[in-house]
């Protein structure tokens, strides 16, 4: 049997192991409810339909898949007691556990992976990340009742990690089809809770679910979740969540956006605590359309990522909660040296290179060229409180090397629009992969106008590498392709990296049990509430 190709966590790993040693001790307690404090409201909680990792926040405690990816990046069963990969890596034959069933009763059985990978792969579903990892997707062959052999058209060395991840989670193949659009509030699983409630834009509520009578691959207990419900209030406001923290309304949060001052208050408050685990994928990253003036222009682009001040972001916004980027994929998914010191901050050579583009300081501290200021449009999402503090600041930043950066302000799906049109010269984002395949998501020409390569950029080398990375098994083999692939797209500054984020979670002292899986989203199911 393969085992799994993981990225190297290094420091990560010391992170993870701070955050999980302050989780709570004690005996766990059964009954009672935690409201957790989320950031944005989800665009849909069907696992398969989402772009949006706030979704797999809330279906990491619903949902279950195939195999499980600890944070130690090593891949286990979950639903499946094992498997084997072909000797020419396309395809993966699965043994099923034979004692699962959703939730409407309907049994675990090799037909139901079967109808879960095929329905992502309709033509007629819109699928979201769930459709990237399955890229190559031949079709499925029910060998038994409880054996099912995923196949794909080349060796796919990447999806083990993705049939680990929350994107390719099973949902029941009885009551999804008869949905219709219900399916994106209440998806129907397998796991320990199940979602009971969805007030858009308000809250969304899982419910224990008292026929659960396994134990999964994190937990230190057999049977159903300790609480009785947990509920996710959505409050997109960090000053408003925090002062729900404080205030006991809430008993967990995101501290996604908190401001660095806000967050040192609550490290020192000693009835709370804070927990942080690097993300792996992407950074908080600006993709740069190489397609539309005057990011089409390699020396604009250079001189963006000299004169985008990282650090900076880190102490004014991202204090505790992140580390200055890199390159397109996190220093925890896949660190080097020569990554990091390509694009040092030097506001002189931005000038430079912005000089040598033609673009020549003008009246009101604007670069003029052919007597047109040089104007920047940045596609910022806004959740409902406003352009994302970060945002703000690299308008700031590029308003100082003489660039009209302008934001187009808006709501999520007009937002996703005008990426898939290439409409703006890019949003900053960041993209959750639990592989360094991710960049196929990004920057393969196959995902222009889809999820996610809203640079809008092609290159033939850039394809042909991530081709030959989804076919490589070989950890170390695999380094080299995916490490020579980052230098081509630094070399042509295809992305302006701004921050390595962490995941970031404030809890009440008397909250136990909390877990997280490799994608560094938070695990409920042994979550207790103590005395």
């Amino acid at each position: 049997m393969r085992t799994a190709p993981r990225a190297s966590w290094g420091v990560g790993v010391a992170l993870l192991i701070i955050a999980l040693a302050g989780s709570g001790g004690g005996a766990a307690t059964r009954g009672g409810a935690l409201t957790v404090g989320l950031d944005q409201d989800p665009p849909t909680i069907d696992p398969h339909a989402s772009p949006s990792a706030v979704t797999y926040q809330i279906t990491s405690s619903v949902l279950e898949n195939l195999l499980f990816q600890g944070t130690d990046g090593k891949i286990v069963p979950w639903l499946a007691t094992g498997y084997r990969v072909s000797p020419d890596g396309k395809s993966f034959t699965f043994t099923l556990r034979k004692d699962v069933t959703f939730t409407d009763g309907a049994p675990l059985t090799a037909a139901a992976v079967k109808w879960n990978f095929d329905r992502i792969v309709d033509p007629n579903f819109k699928a979201g990340g769930a459709l990237v990892a399955l890229t190559g997707y031949t079709g499925s062959k029910v060998i038994d009742e409880h054996t099912v052999q995923v196949n794909f058209k080349q060796a796919y060395a990447p999806f083990l990690s993705y049939a680990a991840g929350s994107t390719l989670a099973m949902v029941s193949p009885k009551t999804t089809p008869t949905q219709g659009d219900a399916v994106n509030q209440k998806p129907v699983g397998s796991g320990p809770y199940v979602v009971t409630e969805y007030a858009q834009k308000d809250h969304i509520t899982i419910a224990r679910n008292a026929d659960y009578d396994r134990k999964a691959p994190w937990s230190d207990h057999q049977g159903p979740p300790y609480l009785d419900r947990i509920v996710f209030k959505i409050i997109p406001e960090p000053g408003t969540r925090v002062a729900t923290i404080e205030s006991g309304e809430t008993q967990m949060i995101s501290a996604l956006n908190a401001p660095a001052a806000v967050l040192g208050r609550l490290e020192r408050n000693k009835g709370l605590r804070v927990e942080r685990v690097p993300y792996p994928g992407a950074p908080r990253i600006w993709l740069l359309n190489v397609t539309a003036p005057p990011t089409n222009d390699l020396r604009v682009r250079q001189a963006l990522n000299f004169g985008v001040n990282r650090a900076a972001f880190v102490e004014s916004v991202y204090k505790g909660l992140g580390r200055p980027a890199c390159a397109p994929l996190t220093q925890a998914m896949l660190a080097d040296p020569s990554l990091c010191a390509a694009y040092p901050y030097n506001p002189q050579k931005a000038a430079q290179l912005l000089d040598e583009a033609g673009w020549k300081m003008g009246p009101n501290n604007i670069r003029m060229k052919d007597g047109k200021p040089l104007v920047i449009l940045i596609n910022s999402i806004n959740y409902g409180a406003g352009n994302l503090p970060e945002i703000e600041l690299l308008q700031g930043q590029l308003l100082q090397l003489g660039i009209d950066a302008r934001l187009k302000s808006q709501a999520r799906p007009p937002w996703y629009e005008d990426n898939y049109h290439c409409a703006t010269n890019g949003p900053v984002m960041f993209l959750r992969s639990t592989d360094w395949d991710g960049l196929y998501a990004l920057f393969d020409s196959a995902t222009v106008h889809t999820n996610f390569n809203w640079s809008c950029y092609s290159n033939p080398e850039v394809d042909r590498l991530i081709t030959e990375g989804k076919a490589v098994f070989d950890p170390a083999k695999r380094r080299e392709v995916y490490l020579r692939l980052e230098k081509i797209l630094v070399e042509q500054a295809v992305t302006v990296p701004l921050v390595d984020e962490f995941s970031v979670w404030v809890l009440h002292g008397n909250v136990r049990g909390l877990r997280f899986n490799y994608s560094a989203y938070p695990v409920l199911s042994d979550v207790s509430i103590g005395k």
